[in-house]
């Protein structure tokens, strides 16, 4: 049975806002994600579905609102130990979590219900004005605040032209701009000062096994051979 245009549409917006929230890593590249109140969980790309080398990570699609930061981690260690307030960065979206929700609400209920419902039209352009309502006043919010975030004027038009030409791509809003927040601390660092004793232990387990495989694809007896070594001596 061909699909009807309906169900095409409601899969593309689907598609995008997968598409959108998608990363690629380097293998020595993480994603540091609020878990909980207090606690931190790392994330990894599929090291077995490597596109140009690199890992591919999607964020968990139900979770829109929570920031992503990704950091970094040398192989060889010595990385200078950071000390960012990283209280501050997970709470710093939180007013866009609302809105964004409200973008989720009218692209994958109001719109279905508008299209596959008796609802109909009316549902449709109460979708469609819950929709733009959330997206403009979440670049409103954004555009008042960018300075917090580092934001050019230049970075904020791309972002506010994607979300309202492509409205999928803005549920990826709070994702886009904690990715753009500079970081300088070290990923292994971060995870043992953030994390929880059982999250440390699974990220460091990780982190360990990337280090045996950089390992082995380098020459005996290197610096930098050495240099790694060493450093998975300190994570073990």
């Amino acid at each position: 049975m061909p699909l009807t245009d309906e169900v095409i549409l409601m899969l593309a917006i689907a598609g995008l806002y997968l598409y959108d929230s998608a990363l690629l890593l380097h293998c020595n590249e993480g994603i540091l994600v609020p878990k909980g109140k207090d606690d931190w969980a790392v994330r990894f790309g599929f090291d077995d579905a490597r596109i140009l080398g690199k890992d591919v990570f999607i964020p968990n699609p139900f979770l829109p609102h929570r920031p992503l930061f990704r950091l970094s981690w040398a192989f060889e260690g010595g990385a200078a130990e950071g000390t960012a307030d990283w209280t501050a960065r997970r709470n710093a979206l939180d007013p866009l979590a609302p809105l964004v929700w409200g973008m989720a609400l009218a692209l994958f209920v109001c719109l279905p219900l508008g299209f596959f419902t008796t609802l109909a039209d009316r549902m449709l352009i109460a979708g469609i004005l819950l929709l733009y309502l959330n997206i403009g006043a979440a670049l409103l919010w954004l555009w008042l605040h960018r300075a917090t975030f580092g934001l050019s004027g230049k970075q904020f038009a791309a972002l506010a032209f994607e979300s309202l030409v492509c409205s999928p791509f803005a549920l990826n809003l709070v994702r886009t701009v904690s990715l753009k927040m500079p970081v300088t601390e070290d990923l292994a660092h971060a995870a043992r000062r953030l994390q929880k004793a059982d999250g440390w232990n699974t990220t460091r387990a990780t982190l360990v096994a990337r280090l045996d495989e950089a390992i082995e694809g380098e020459d005996d007896d290197t610096p930098r051979m050495l240099a790694m070594r060493e450093h998975r001596r300190s994570l073990t």
